[in-house]
């Protein structure tokens, strides 16, 4: 058994991954549990001039995300994209709410600009 049967064996919660050269782009197609075939036909609908191949499986094992890529890419770069856009799904599928809720940009600003208007406790000596 290679690494990436392995995983989609161990794994609580496994997909099969899409990525482009660079992983700014990728799409998930889940293998475990089993996915209807009507989900793989509507992702397939959206690969077209994506520049998408199959490059490996990510998988939850014990609450952490883990990745097996067929090969190793030239630039690590694409593994860490590839397991942060699968711990970023896994979240969402975790808490649905989480993608319903997206933060506003006006989130942070509120946050600095009352951290900013507190008081420094701190002594001058």
């Amino acid at each position: 058994m290679n690494d990436l049967e392995r995983l989609a064996v161990d794994a609580q919660h496994a997909v099969y991954v899409l990525s482009n050269p660079d992983a700014s782009d990728c799409e998930f197609i889940t293998l475990k549990p089993m996915v209807p075939e009507s989900e793989i036909q509507n992702i397939a609908t959206r690969w077209a001039g994506r520049n998408f191949k199959g490059v490996g499986v990510a998988g939850l094992v014990n609450g952490i995300p883990q990745l097996a890529l067929k090969e190793l890419p030239a630039d690590s770069l694409v593994i860490v994209r590839l397991t942060a856009a699968y711990a970023r799904y896994v979240d969402v599928i975790a808490n649905p709410r989480a993608e319903q809720q997206p933060q506003r940009a006006g989130d942070f600003v509120q946050f600095a600009t009352g951290l900013w208007s507190l008081d420094d406790s701190r002594s001058d000596a």
